[in-house]
């Protein structure tokens, strides 16, 4: 959190508020957002009781006073060019909504990840996000303050997963003026444990399918309910293989995916034929198979190191 903290302090853009939300964290982090308030008048903290990513989301946009906003989350950190570079292109080209790239980082590596729109139409944009061809994080999309209250848009609070990525295209459901700049500044930072660790059960299927229900909704009155239907539908598929190896046998993996329709030759060769295994019944052994590249791919990354 310090080394997030410390990247916003350290922008070349000065004119900003840094609104820091402590969503009833149990740890240390009251107390650094308590520290870094006292250091910089700047910050701003906040305490309130645990409502999860949408409603801590909400509570700074009820808060924040500046022009535009963007998100950062606490385990990432952003290049001191950041504010100052989508500042700057939203008053060049008066955007709604200025998008850039970012970087994944692991322990071992940084990836450079272009997210650059098809088009920068609004409707071109949203079939991107559904698509994945763009990510859906706000924390690479400086946004204008008043759209969020001209389309009176709140992140969906009770769901849990893709949060941002409904928001975003909730909002470009609307016209709204869109602004691309081919750099990245946020670091998102990805640890390679998750995939043994991340709980999931079959509440975690049932919040899923919710998710891909909304999505639906969401989209029923555009030219992208199908797609939007179609990826959900994998996404339910992709994180029950990842992670469910605690929840399912081979058995009970295929009897509850069997009848999904899925579209699974967009993916890696290897993955393609994991996937197809698990739904011939072999779930347990093909998530074995998956973990061992996995964790030689991890090996591979460290000793490049």
């Amino acid at each position: 959190m310090r080394k997030c903290l410390d990247s916003i302090l350290a922008q070349t853009f000065q004119d900003y508020e840094c609104l820091l939300i402590d969503d009833g964290s149990k740890d240390g982090s009251p107390a650094i957002c308590d520290e870094y308030a006292a250091k910089d008048d700047r910050f701003k903290a906040f305490h309130k009781p645990n409502g999860g990513l949408s409603d801590a989301r909400n509570y700074g946009l009820a808060h924040a006073q500046g022009d535009y906003t963007i998100f950062f989350d606490p385990d990432d950190w952003v290049d001191e060019n950041c504010l100052k570079d989508l500042f700057e292109k939203a008053q060049d080209t008066d955007a709604d909504m200025v998008m850039c790239d970012l970087y994944y980082n692991d322990p071992y590596r940084q990836r450079y990840s272009k997210q650059e729109p098809k088009a920068l139409d609004h409707y071109s944009v949203l079939k991107d996000v559904i698509n994945d061809d763009v990510q859906g994080f706000t924390v690479i999309k400086l946004i204008r303050r008043s759209i969020y209250e001209q389309y009176n848009l709140q992140y969906p609070v009770g769901m849990y997963g893709c949060e941002d990525q409904y928001t975003i295209c909730k909002l470009l459901k609307n016209d709204i003026r869109i602004a691309y700049l081919p750099k990245a500044y946020y670091h998102y930072m990805h640890y390679g444990n998750a995939t043994q660790s991340r709980r999931y059960d079959e509440t975690t299927y049932q919040q899923d399918v919710k998710i891909r229900d909304m999505f639906v909704e969401l989209l029923e009155d555009t030219p992208y309910k199908q797609l939007a239907y179609e990826k959900k539908t994998f996404a339910i598929f992709s994180r029950a293989f990842h992670f469910g190896h605690h929840q399912y046998t081979s058995a009970s993996f295929r009897e509850q995916f069997k009848d999904f329709q899925l579209n699974l030759t967009a993916n890696p060769l290897l993955m393609c034929i994991l996937y197809k295994l698990s739904l011939m019944g072999y779930y347990q052994p093909a998530w074995k198979a998956y973990m061992f590249f996995y964790q030689l791919k991890q090996i591979y990354k460290k000793i490049r190191n």
